[in-house]
């Protein structure tokens, strides 16, 4: 019996042993083999998430590259100042001493809350918190003294930290930014770089410049806890960070902020509803300012809504802009001069057209006639041209066709296209050579007629440099993140096979144009601190089957010195409205001439 049991205990022992060397072999397997594979349905390593359940993190960077303007004031991307709260420590949270309840009052004005709300969001707090705005939108942005106030109390759990602000949090005119969206399963796999990109670029620069955007990691603050969520005694907040010194990526546009934001302002002080105004630099095309209404809120977009649509590359019936068109294929067709005289009596007597002064404008010049806007003097002048005429003219001044800027093979893109949402319009949808009445109608900026904002800007600074068609530049240089420039993005022409308009023609438009202003239509424009010249259109058009028009005034100036090429479109409006164009686009002047301080 004595000898069974002692039996059994060796066995027991052995089996014992065995059974403890087997789990000390498993533990090695994984400590040794399997800590730097992957869990499956995660993206995580064993040994990352074992640490990772012992952490909680805030990201402070998603490591997305920056969007500048021309001057380097952020677009998309600014660092700011927030306030950044932990769960506390288990002593912390037991109580809080009088002379802590002083600090997390003082704390509390800081943050512009009561000292009931703060430490309502603070109490039990188990996942990192950035203190959020009044419209909780965004992290509440602080100032750099207040930033220093928070650091200076010392509360535990509690700090002030450099927070990478994607969007600004209201309403803009900015819809060529674009917004970010929620990467598809696709894009989630792997993107181009091998990253993860939990957000993409969905519309705009931030969807045509993604690959360049993409980061190689992203910044976090990170603070142990046990299995409770509570911080552990004595455990630090820890910043982890790529430490790649190039990266992300900083992209400087042409863009002005603060003459876009002054253009904004205008428009929502007008409350114009509907439109579009560019502001282009005449030296080379560069696009200074886009503003496209209704305004959207790239942090809040509402796809049945459409704001984040971008009008000012969106083409629309041009109306009497288009007679420089005309104006320009009749001149380099030598069928007219500017002192040709024409009459009108009102109507045409063909094709249904009159005259937008019923009672006629008598007998006037075709100078006259442009400066007025006579439809008589432009139907005349359209059936003397060929179709092909009208749409060579169009073309060769940057209408009907794709002309921002793009490369070929540029960092490491086969086609770099920032604007590829531009819209190419549209001369005739079917020619006819024998279709008089198309071509009347065309010659005035009806029918299948279509120009985008950005064109018809484009079109002035085509003029100013004789007839030669200039790329709109929207992006101007990319830059590693320690500043060492990576590439600069010169601008370049866009020309097309048809050829170009003479300077002497060019010339010609240019001194029409002021006439409008002197003698014409723009007369109210005559007050402006600037001189300018330009043209301007009303297109009639039906929306949802109701007789609507769209406003339109282009122009330049200073006259003499030109800096600045504008084009100004308000859409959907009553017949026999107020010019709104002019007077937007009398009022951009205005802020120009501000602005430059000459």
């Amino acid at each position: 019996m004595h000898k069974l049991a002692h039996k059994r205990i060796i066995w027991g022992s052995l089996i014992l042993c065995i059974l403890l060397g087997v789990l000390i072999l498993r533990l090695a397997w994984v400590q040794l083999l399997l800590k730097d594979r992957k869990v499956p349905g995660a993206e995580y390593t064993m040994a990352q998430m074992a640490a990772i359940q012992s952490e909680r993190e805030m990201v402070l960077d998603s490591g997305r590259g920056r969007l500048y303007d021309r001057s380097g004031q952020p677009l998309a991307g600014e660092t700011v100042w927030t306030a950044a709260f932990f769960p506390q420590e288990e002593a912390e949270a037991a109580a809080d001493s009088e002379a802590g309840k002083e600090q997390l009052q003082r704390l509390a004005t800081v943050l512009g809350v009561t000292y009931e709300q703060l430490q309502a969001r603070r109490k039990g707090l188990k996942e990192p918190l950035l203190w959020p705005s009044g419209s909780g939108k965004n992290p509440l942005e602080l100032t750099p003294g207040q930033a220093e106030a928070v650091e200076s109390l010392a509360i535990g759990g509690v700090r002030a930290l450099p927070f990478a602000r994607r969007y600004e949090g209201e309403e803009t005119g900015r819809q060529w930014l674009g917004y970010m969206s929620e990467a598809s399963a696709a894009q989630l796999e792997k993107s181009t770089t091998g990253l993860r990109v939990p957000m993409t670029g969905t519309d705009g620069l931030e969807k045509t410049l993604e690959p360049l955007l993409q980061g190689v990691g992203h910044t976090e603050v990170y603070a142990q806890v046990d299995a409770r969520g509570n911080r552990l005694p004595g455990s630090p907040l820890k910043v982890r960070a790529p430490g790649n010194p190039y990266y992300p990526l900083s992209l400087y546009t042409t863009i002005d902020k603060q003459l876009q934001e002054g253009i904004e302002k205008l428009v929502m002080k007008s409350g114009i509803k509907e439109g579009a105004v560019v502001v282009l630099d005449t030296k080379n095309g560069d696009i200074e300012a886009m503003v496209s209404f209704p305004f959207y809120n790239p942090g809040h977009i509402s796809p049945e809504g459409g704001e984040w649509n971008n009008r000012a590359l969106q083409a629309a019936v041009p109306g009497s802009i288009f007679k420089i068109v005309t104006a320009a294929a009749a001149l380099e067709a030598g069928v007219t001069s500017p002192e040709e005289r024409f009459y009108c009596s009102g109507h045409y007597g063909k094709y249904g057209l009159s005259c937008r002064k019923g009672e006629g404008h008598g007998s006037l010049t075709l100078a006259q006639g442009f400066a007025v806007s006579c439809n008589t003097v432009f139907a005349s002048l359209a059936e003397r041209l060929t179709g092909a005429q009208l749409e060579s003219a169009a073309l060769a001044l940057g209408l009907g066709r794709d002309i921002s800027w793009q490369a070929e093979n540029t960092l490491g893109l086969p086609l770099l296209r920032p604007l590829s949402g531009e819209q190419p319009g549209s001369i005739f949808t079917t020619l006819l050579p024998d279709d008089g009445g198309a071509r009347v109608q065309t010659a005035i900026g009806q029918r299948d007629v279509r120009v985008t904002p950005l064109q018809a800007a484009n079109l002035l600074v085509t003029l100013l440099h004789g007839g030669e068609v200039r790329a709109p530049r929207i992006l101007q240089r990319v830059a590693f993140a320690n500043g060492q420039t990576l590439q600069e993005l010169p601008s370049h022409l866009s020309p097309v096979r048809q050829g170009r308009i003479s300077p002497s023609t060019a010339r010609v438009l240019l001194s029409l144009m002021r006439k409008v202003v002197t003698d014409g239509t723009g007369k109210s424009l005559l007050g402006t601190k600037w001189p300018v010249a330009g043209k301007s259109g009303t297109a009639q058009t039906l929306v949802k089957g109701v007789s609507r028009n769209n406003q339109w005034f282009i122009g330049y100036g200073p006259v003499g010195h030109p800096r600045y090429a504008v084009s100004a479109l308000v859409e959907d409006l009553a017949p026999g409205s107020p010019h709104a164009a002019t007077r937007l686009f009398g009022q951009v002047f205005e802020l120009l001439s501000e602005s430059t301080g000459a």
